[in-house]
């Protein structure tokens, strides 16, 4: 067995784990906020259809693993293989966004944020999701062709140019969601200076999610870029594309379990649900319904 071959089993592996754990942290963020209306925020709402799309690309993920077993299909075949990892992948890096922009908002303008209808705000943060998803996925259909690539991957369904431009463009974004998440930690960090004590809390929530943000997913698609310039010249190279999956991966799976263990509104009412405490007081200003 080659070396490159131990990787890709080692890969499946812990894909395999990611998977699991993953999606059950996924699907259990989906049911606490679904159950505790305490917990029913409109920036929850939001992270409960970004942990669907991220159970999506948890399977997408390991499908792709799959496929690496199988011999060489073409950006065709490919895409309709891998179709709904695209628009999934896409809708999920803009939810991100989205979440940012609607605590800045939340944050800035609470009175402003407050009035805004249920119906509106659905539009506002769904038809942006809905659009640039659907717009990347046709594209990766109209440029999909019979030409043999090395694994069914969304950033291989894309020719080269489009695949590198395409990663700029998702960096970029990145960019803009890890500016605002810098711009949110300066606000709570000055309330914090004049006394407000949830404030700091918050701000801690931030600073780490913060870091969860950049060392998995941005760090990720920074290295698919580079790895996608370079046109993996040497082995080494062949193995690190093996390996940012497991970045991409951890993105996709953090999310409950972050909340769990940075808020103790989330535990408490873990807790409650499933039994483990009597009574829980939480209170929420942000309600959603």
């Amino acid at each position: 067995m080659s070396f490159l071959t131990t990787n890709l089993y080692f890969a499946a592996a812990y894909k395999v784990f990611f998977i699991t754990f993953g999606t059950i942290g996924n699907l259990l963020f989906i049911h606490l906020n679904f159950r505790r209306k305490q917990l029913r925020s409109r920036t929850s709402v939001l992270q409960c259809f970004q942990c669907a799309f991220h159970i999506f690309c948890l399977f997408g993920s390991i499908f792709e693993g799959a496929l690496n077993f199988m011999n060489p299909m073409n950006r065709y075949k490919c895409f309709w293989f891998i179709s709904y990892f695209i628009f999934s992948q896409t809708a999920q890096d803009i939810i991100m966004l989205i979440i940012v922009l609607d605590i800045l908002c939340f944050v800035q303008f609470p009175f402003l944020y407050m009035r805004i209808s249920k119906i509106k705000y659905i539009f506002f943060t769904g038809f942006p999701v809905f659009i640039t998803s659907c717009a990347i996925t046709v594209y990766s259909y109209y440029v999909a062709n019979y030409e043999y690539i090395p694994d069914c991957a969304p950033m291989f369904v894309l020719d080269t140019f489009s695949s590198i431009i395409h990663k700029i463009l998702t960096l970029f974004l990145n960019g803009i969601v890890t500016f605002v998440y810098i711009i949110l930690i300066c606000i709570f960090y000055l309330k914090n200076q004049t006394g407000n004590q949830n404030s700091l809390k918050t701000m801690k929530r931030l600073q780490f999610s913060v870091a969860i943000f950049i060392f998995t997913w941005f760090f990720s698609q920074a290295i698919a870029l580079f790895l996608r310039e370079r046109d993996f010249q040497t082995t080494w190279e062949i193995i690190l594309y093996v390996h940012n999956s497991f970045l991409t991966l951890l993105s996709f799976s953090n999310t409950f379990y972050v909340a769990i263990w940075q808020s103790d509104e989330y535990r408490n009412n873990f807790r409650l649900e499933w039994g483990f405490k009597r009574r829980v007081s939480t209170t929420n200003p942000n309600t959603f319904m």
